[in-house]
């Protein structure tokens, strides 16, 4: 037999802000296990990424792990990866922070493994060409991506083996590609189709290496996986299968590759990712139809390999949650990057730099957490869909910015500034106690409320959309029945079907607009309750989506737009104008909050009836039992959250009709379809009758107490 050489790589990663009990029982069921079982073959090289957060923890709480890997180390069975240390999409944080986040890492794995990594695992493998030449110039000899990426530049996948070298501005970078076959076979085929595939490549190829380098959650994490790997022994016989083959199959560590085989070639990969991502990225209408031409392809690959979806980019525009969180990252970005330029203020000069630097790591380390990938996107796994996870990255931002901002002398300040890059300026106001950012041309709404002592944004809700894989939902609940049996086999994260509670398809509600505050509604006076809550209804009012006028005055941000409301067929003029006076919390620490004084004003002749409803939408910490419901008659409306530890207390001018629902979700997740709380609307409804050529004024008063 010929020899073919097994470049076998793990990487291991767990988001900012997820439960430590989730970290816990990764650890137990794949991390460990998989290390233990690896340390009995010592013959068997392998690679190890591992995100910094996860190091943090495991060097926490599990010592032992840290020496066994220690011990692989100095005995040369496994080579050590770096990355980013909070596991950034590295495109997408600026040039800054890519070096600050590898330098992290490669200095963590220096201290504790005496380790000089030469490696990096990309996140979610997402390339861009230029990123060569930054990489090499953190001292970075190669990086592993999938064969797709391959494909993308026109090359036949079926004959990819060893490793390539490409260059940005004659910075060179060797790369690897990750066979996507065996990335499929590897833990779900039996061991011997996997040694039957290495016999075929060795046939084909002999002495050149194939990759597998994958999540190492698959070995034991992901549903069903734990008893196949480690309690049916794939892992230890597969293992042994390798050892009991090694005459002809030899493994090696990447960099030992590279030291003993010249590359295959030279190549230029266009930006790509791994192939799934890349179909996730698209546009929920896109990605159905694209999903299912690859369908119609599955077996015709030389066809096949000419498709590409999105990349990873193209999330920031298919949720505007997430480049709203992407931008306000970019933004204390370039706070904490310049605070170095702005020492605190002290007498002493040894004083000052002492906390001059410890501040500036404390901002770097927050801001670095708050880059963390998973919450920024959507496919497989929950991410930008689950909640703590985007509180995480809040947290994290909003505490960068607290270390870096130097306030000014009056407490508060307004801005404009476009924050979120979209051509159009918000306004911005800032201060000791709270951040409040608005957008005028969106219907002159409240998206950010940052609660600085807190460190949460309290506008962090999520709009309900429709995924493409709603209608898999529905496929599967209407066929429920037929669908008892789905064998024996092991299935990938990518072929499991599962519901997490019953009936689920009732919640597949979607808005036509994304949800924030300070959403001016008009609406028919036979809207109902339940009408409004599932985005079925019907507006009076061109005001949702509409562009407001916005004026700074003092302390204040008045809004105002001269809009239509149609009575019937009729097209009515009127002009809705609001006020927004923030607490200044450098007088009163703690207590956040603001008021809104409304001024309607019909500019006809003819009398007016409205519906008018301005929509609130908070990010409680969890959902209330009795918040879905109607109340008829009141002026006040309180809320604790004993997540937070505080009370938000709403007082209106005049008695209303109050509806309040919570806001949510059903998206897929490792786990299977989930219904996932994202918030909490609250809508008082002003039923108002104004004269012509009339106006009314309204009051609202938002307060967060302790």
């Amino acid at each position: 037999m010929k020899e073919i050489y097994f470049l076998f790589g793990v990487h291991n990663h767990q988001p900012v802000g997820n439960f430590p009990e989730v970290f816990e029982d990764a650890y137990q069921k794949a991390y460990l296990p998989f290390v233990r079982v690896l340390s009995n073959h010592p013959s068997v090289k392998w690679s190890l990424h591992c995100s910094g957060i996860l190091w943090d923890f495991i060097s926490e709480k599990h010592p032992e792990y840290m020496e066994i890997i220690k011990k692989m180390v100095k005995s040369g069975q496994v080579e050590l990866l770096t990355g980013g240390y909070y596991e950034p999409i590295l495109p997408s944080i600026s040039d800054k922070d890519k070096k600050g986040q590898i330098g992290k890492l490669n200095r963590f794995l220096r201290d504790k493994f005496n380790f000089n990594a030469k490696g990096i695992w990309l996140t979610e493998r997402v390339w861009e060409p230029y990123l060569a030449k930054i990489l090499a110039e953190m001292g970075v000899r190669f990086t592993i991506v999938d064969d797709t990426h391959f494909a993308a530049a026109g090359m036949d996948v079926d004959k990819l083996k060893g490793y390539y070298i490409t260059e940005e501005q004659g910075s060179k970078l060797n790369i690897f590609p990750i066979n996507k076959l065996l990335r499929y076979y590897i833990p779900f085929k039996t061991v011997e189709k996997n040694i039957e595939y290495f016999a075929s490549c060795a046939q084909e190829y002999g002495a050149p290496a194939i990759t597998m380098a994958d999540d190492g959650e698959k070995f034991g994490l992901w549903p069903e996986t734990y008893k196949h790997i480690y309690e049916d022994k794939w892992l230890e016989n597969f293992l042994t299968a390798l050892e009991s083959n090694s005459s002809w199959i030899k493994t090696l560590t990447f960099s030992e590759y590279l030291d003993k085989f010249p590359p295959e070639g030279n190549v230029y990969l266009p930006t790509a990712s791994y192939f799934e991502l890349s179909e996730w990225a698209l546009p929920q209408k896109t990605q159905s139809e694209f999903e299912s031409l690859v369908k119609q392809f599955d077996l015709q690959p030389n066809i096949k390999k000419f498709l590409k979806g999105g990349f990873w980019r193209n999330f920031l525009t298919k949720y505007p949650e997430s480049n709203n969180m992407h931008k306000k990252m970019f933004y204390v970005s370039e706070k904490v990057n310049s605070m170095v330029n702005n020492p605190v203020n002290s007498k002493n000069k040894k004083e000052r730099n002492r906390k001059t630097d410890d501040n500036a790591q404390k901002a770097f380390n927050a801001l670095y957490a708050g880059q963390c990938n998973c919450a920024y996107w959507h496919g497989v796994f929950g991410g930008l869909y689950l909640p703590h996870l985007r509180n995480a990255i809040y947290q994290k931002l909003i505490e960068a910015e607290s270390l870096a901002t130097k306030k000014d002398a009056n407490g508060y300040k307004w801005k404009s500034y476009d924050i979120n890059y979209d051509g159009k300026a918000e306004r911005l106001y800032e201060s000791s106690g709270q951040n409040l950012y608005f957008s005028p041309q969106k219907g002159g709404s409240l998206f950010e409320w940052d609660l600085i002592e807190k460190k949460v944004n309290f506008m962090n809700v999520l709009t309900r959309r429709q995924e493409s894989y709603h209608q898999r939902l529905r496929e599967f609940l209407a066929n429920k029945e037929s669908q008892s049996a789905q064998g024996n086999q092991v299935k990938t994260i990518h072929d499991l079907v599962k519901v997490k509670e019953e009936n689920l398809d009732k919640y597949l509600n979607y808005d036509w607009y994304s949800r924030a505050s300070l959403i001016d509604h008009f609406l028919h006076p036979n809207t109902k309750f339940e009408d409004f809550r599932n985005s079925k209804y019907g507006e009076q009012g061109d005001f949702v989506l509409g562009d407001y006028e916005a004026e700074v005055d003092s302390d204040k941000l008045v809004l105002k737009r001269r809009g239509t409301f149609w009575e019937g067929d009729n097209p009515r003029k009127i002009e809705v104008k609001k006020t927004i006076v923030p607490n200044n919390t450098s007088l009163r620490p703690g207590n956040c909050g603001f008021k809104v004084f409304y001024q309607l004003k019909n500019l006809e002749n003819a009398d007016i009836k409205m519906v008018f409803a301005p929509e609130f939408s908070f990010a409680f910490s969890y959902a209330s039992e009795d918040e879905n419901r109607v109340i008829n008659s009141t002026k006040a409306w309180d809320r604790k959250d004993e997540g937070y530890g505080f009370l938000l207390k709403t007082e209106f001018s005049e008695d209303i009709e109050l509806w309040t629902f919570p806001l949510e979700t059903v998206s897929l997740s490792e786990n299977g379809f989930e219904r996932t709380y994202q918030g909490t609307v609250m809508l008082p409804v002003f039923r108002k009758d104004i004269p012509g050529n009339k106006e009314i004024n309204l009051e609202i008063d938002i307060q967060i107490k302790k």
